[in-house]
């Protein structure tokens, strides 16, 4: 798939996912943003990540048995790994400054008849007047151990470049934006800024910078994550289908 099929993309998700019940869904991640990876002849790597919006735990099920034909019917269509982290609507709301949020675009939404689009909008404004110190910082450092400690487990040169963009947009929020090389220690960044600015890391972010080198590390600090972002644990959320005929 390359940059001139994403309108069909989005067409065929819309399409698929008004056939759905029970659920909303947003288009996240770097399809959505446009920050996408691509090879040399423009072939786009990024996952397709979706945002499904559930009510209840009760409802997660459901969910998973109508998502999986329509991630997979997209995966051979498009020659793209297709994701989903069901997610439940409270959590959704109660965290307007997790990054899957804050980085999706105006209009993210595929299907929205649990109508969460205009709920979020409204939690993120009063979140914007809370009088604590800056509590953007803890959901900025969480995408940072999150793919830290990933590159623990699998394809440690992808997510290291993940986490240094992650502390790229760390340091911009901050107003450091004329540092050579800011990112070349990632770790220690995280640290510096914690500390500085008196940050209480999120949970998983505290697992990851108290024992980095764990055996189990990504597990524990990946269910945290979802936990956290999605209201769910990780084998609950998360969903995968990758094309038949690989692209």
């Amino acid at each position: 798939m390359k940059r001139t099929d994403i309108p069909d993309l989005l067409h065929h998700l819309r399409s698929a996912l008004a056939k759905t019940t029970g659920m909303s869904v947003a288009l996240s991640g770097s399809l959505a943003r446009g920050d996408f990876r691509t090879r040399t002849d423009g072939t786009i790597t990024s996952d397709l990540d979706l945002i499904p919006i559930v009510p209840t735990p009760a409802d997660v099920a459901a969910a998973r048995a109508q998502l999986q034909p329509v991630l997979q019917s997209t995966a051979d269509q498009f020659g793209i790994t297709a994701t989903a982290a069901i997610t439940l609507q409270d959590k959704c709301l109660n965290v307007p400054r997790a990054r899957y949020l804050t980085s999706m675009t105006a209009h993210p939404w595929l299907a929205d008849p649990l109508d969460v689009a205009p709920r979020l909008a409204a939690a993120s404004t009063a979140a914007l007047k809370t009088t604590s110190d800056d509590p953007d910082l803890p959901w900025l450092i969480q995408p940072i151990t999150y793919y830290l400690a990933k590159a623990t487990h699998e394809d440690p040169v992808t997510n290291i470049a993940k986490a240094r963009t992650a502390a790229s947009h760390l340091l911009s929020h901050l107003g450091h934006t004329g540092c050579t090389n800011p990112t070349d220690h990632v770790p220690q960044i995280v640290t510096a800024i914690r500390d500085l600015h008196s940050v209480k890391p999120l949970p998983s972010s505290q697992r990851f910078l108290t024992t980095p080198t764990a055996q189990d590390v990504f597990s524990t600090v990946r269910d945290l994550v979802f936990t956290e972002n999605q209201g769910i644990g990780f084998t609950a959320s998360a969903m995968a289908a990758t094309p038949r005929i690989p692209n």
